[in-house]
């Protein structure tokens, strides 16, 4: 028997068949290794397009609820853009000198709709005076954040799978600002001023926000009430900040929309 593989060995010397089949056995196994490589490869290429999917359906539950900010946003600025018109008009034709902030007063909408459907009066107009009393008690509950989105966004584990520092930042500040301004306290300070300034005028001076047309001399009236141009002034400052806040917060948000769009065009 040991000579039997003396002479294998002897011919596989003599005809360098050993190398070949070495060569051959080497190749084999460099394919196999390649081709586990490879299977790996596209084994994780899948799983990161899967998570990458899963990240771009955030996202887009994400962008949808932050539309439905700018829409809440949208209809509270419309009543508070109103109400700080009507207190400025107020107390600029009790001939008040309005103090103005470094706020984008631009974008507060004029458009009371409801109280008054013809355009707005340069001057002195007594059914429009009456129409920015009305507005006074026109206080809202404020604006809500759909924070449901980023709450699963985070439970899920995907905000960390997303590859975009920047677009994180950008959605964090968003809603850190959201937590900060829309937590309640603005409103309730907001509504705690219009209550007080309303039950100042029924209570005290037995004035109807509603029915102004039965004053005399509404502006004479405001003139001789130094409370009453107290509250409007200290009023017309909280509903500034609110309008502020809103137009700010729309623009954040705006920001945040246009980011996602341009991470789910990639």
């Amino acid at each position: 028997m040991i000579n039997f593989f003396r002479k294998i060995r002897k011919k596989l010397a003599d005809d360098n068949q050993f190398f070949k089949y070495a060569r051959y056995a080497i190749g084999e196994v460099v394919l196999v290794v390649v081709g586990i490589l490879i299977a790996l490869q596209i084994n994780n290429w899948n799983e990161n397009r899967q998570i990458q999917n899963q990240v771009n359906l955030q996202l887009k539950n994400l962008k949808t609820a932050i539309q439905s900010d700018i829409e809440s946003h949208d209809r509270v600025l419309g009543m508070e853009g109103f109400r700080f018109h009507a207190i400025k008009y107020i107390l600029e034709m009790a001939g008040e000198t309005v103090r103005l902030y470094d706020y984008q007063y631009d974008e507060f909408p004029n458009q009371p709709r409801v109280l008054w459907n013809k355009p707005i009066p340069e001057g002195w107009d007594r059914a429009y005076f009456e129409a920015c009393f009305s507005a006074i008690d026109l206080s809202t509950v404020g604006s809500f954040i759909n924070d449901k989105a980023i709450i699963e966004f985070g439970n899920s584990g995907l905000f960390s799978a997303l590859n975009n520092p920047e677009l994180k930042s950008i959605i964090n500040e968003y809603y850190l600002n959201a937590e900060m301004w829309f937590s309640g306290a603005l409103w309730d300070n907001n509504l705690e001023i219009t209550m007080k300034t309303k039950d100042l005028l029924e209570n005290q001076h037995q004035i109807d926000l509603r029915r102004m047309s039965d004053v005399e001399d509404p502006i004479r009236l405001i003139r001789e009430n130094k409370l009453i141009i107290i509250r409007l002034h200290t009023l017309l400052d909280k509903v500034s900040l609110t309008c502020e806040t809103l137009v700010n917060s729309r623009k954040r948000a705006e920001q945040v929309i246009l980011s996602i769009d341009q991470e789910l065009e990639q």
